[in-house]
C-alpha cells in the first residue's frame, strides 16, 4: 500500500487510531477527531491571526512580525550624544567632589 496516495482521513483510520488503541488509549475519552483548534481563539499581544491570502501574497513566508509591537525610537543620535556628554560631565564633577571629601577626611 502506497501511503502517499492515501488521504489524511485514511492515514488516521488505518494507522494512527489502531496504534493508539494498541497503546491502551480509550477511544471514548482520550481520542478526538477533527477538533477545531481556533474556535473561540482570542487575539492578544502575543497571539494574532493571519489571513491565508496574506500568507499566500507573501510567498508563504511565515516570518510575520507581531503587529502589536512597535519599533523602538531611541531618539536623535546627536541629542543622545549631548545627553551622554552632560551626564559624563556631571559624573566627573561628583567624582571630584567625592575625592575632595575623602582627601579632607584622611588628613584629619
Amino acid at each position: 500500500m502506497d501511503k502517499k496516495n492515501l488521504s489524511e482521513r485514511d492515514i488516521c483510520t488505518k494507522f494512527i487510531t489502531p496504534a493508539l488503541r494498541k497503546a491502551g488509549w480509550d477511544e471514548m475519552t482520550q481520542i478526538r477527531e477533527e477538533v477545531g483548534l481556533y474556535k473561540g481563539r482570542k487575539e492578544t499581544e502575543r497571539a494574532w491571526k493571519v489571513i491565508a491570502e496574506e500568507v499566500k501574497a507573501r510567498g508563504y513566508n511565515l516570518d510575520i512580525k507581531n503587529p502589536h509591537t512597535r519599533e523602538d525610537d531611541h531618539g536623535d543620535p546627536e541629542e543622545l550624544l549631548a545627553k551622554l556628554a552632560a551626564t559624563e560631565a556631571e559624573t566627573a564633577s561628583l567624582r571630584d567632589q567625592l575625592k575632595a571629601i575623602l582627601a579632607k577626611a584622611l588628613l584629619r
